[in-house]
């Protein structure tokens, strides 16, 4: 009566253990909107079968899912679960159009976030109780995506694939650092040292990628094009071009967060290279200038290598000069 539902379509589901795989849409949502717990009860069941084939799967290729790390995730379960799968689709080596596509679509602020989980080492922080076999397979399947140079979904793949390797090991694995100046090769090579950046703490890591982007324009040009598209700021494009015209909101957030959390090495990045850059394309930062200098501000008081504060003095100036 509540869900104005005939009786007949109730009834032959009620004694029905796996009723939710054979309701209709329409029936579904009916029942949703009129009786409390249906809708509950639908996400949870999904999630929860999703994740015990997933945990299953990845047990059968020689990976321990750590089931209380999954339930603390500080991101949204269904991408969790996403990085779950794309662990399993490494494991079994797979390096089809699929696969790159599958890896290409966790470019962004909350997918990477579930990925960063999946490869961490942290005691109770990470997905899985023992990453290091997912490493391995990692290293070994980069090399198979980049063989198609020409496609954007690779490079994409291979970027976020060599970005959380990088992470994990601290170092820049020979394998896996590019020489050439292609776009596959720019990108990847961003990728790595990102990852490295943020494992690492290493200053010197920090120059040597400015100095490379000064010298090769493709390079600088991708620099430009990832913060904006990876915080939705605007979309994805696969010829890595930007709008004449773009407000850097959400650009501007990430940042100033990352100016919190991460290192000196990191932080040396961004005043150097990524913020100039930014700003070339919004002057305004999003709106956000003030908060930006604040940060700065703040991160050179307690940093205590003398060049970073310097950078971060000099920066904090010419953004003064710009308010």
């Amino acid at each position: 009566m509540f869900s104005g539902l005939d009786e007949s379509t109730v009834s032959r589901l009620w004694d029905n253990p796996g009723w939710l795989d054979r309701i209709s849409g329409r029936s579904l949502q009916s029942l949703m909107s009129s009786i409390p717990g249906i809708a509950e009860y639908s996400m949870s069941h999904s999630l929860l079968r999703r994740r015990d084939m997933l945990v299953t799967d990845l047990h059968d290729e020689g990976l321990t899912v750590d089931l209380t790390a999954l339930e603390k995730a500080p991101v949204a379960q269904q991408y969790v679960l996403n990085a779950l799968e794309a662990a399993l689709h490494i494991m079994r080596g797979n390096a089809g159009q699929q696969v790159s596509s599958y890896l290409a679509r966790f470019w962004g602020r909350e997918p990477d976030a579930a990925l960063s989980v999946l490869y961490s080492t942290e005691p109770g922080e990470g997905l899985l109780e023992n990453p290091r076999a997912l490493v391995e397979s990692s290293v070994d399947l980069a090399p198979r995506l980049g063989r198609k140079t020409y496609s954007f979904h690779s490079i994409l793949a291979l970027n976020i694939l060599t970005h959380q390797v990088s992470k994990v090991t601290r170092v820049l694995d020979t394998d896996l650092d590019p020489q050439g100046a292609g776009r596959q090769d720019a990108f990847m090579m961003r990728g790595v040292v990102m990852g490295a950046l943020i494992g690492s703490d290493d200053t010197e890591l920090a120059e040597r990628y400015h100095r490379k982007l000064e010298r090769t324009p493709i390079f600088t040009a991708l620099e430009e094009w990832s913060f904006p598209t990876y915080t939705r700021d605007s979309r994805i494009t696969s010829d890595f071009t930007l709008p004449s015209s773009l407000m850097l909101r959400n650009t501007a957030r990430e940042v100033l967060r990352e100016i919190a959390a991460y290192n000196d090495a990191y932080l040396y990045y961004l005043v150097t290279t990524y913020i100039p850059l930014g700003l070339q394309r919004d002057p305004t930062f999003g709106g956000r200038l003030d908060d930006l200098v604040s940060a700065l501000e703040r991160r050179a008081a307690e940093c205590g290598e003398r060049r970073i504060r310097d950078a971060c003095v000099r920066l904090v100036k010419r953004l003064r000069g710009m308010a």
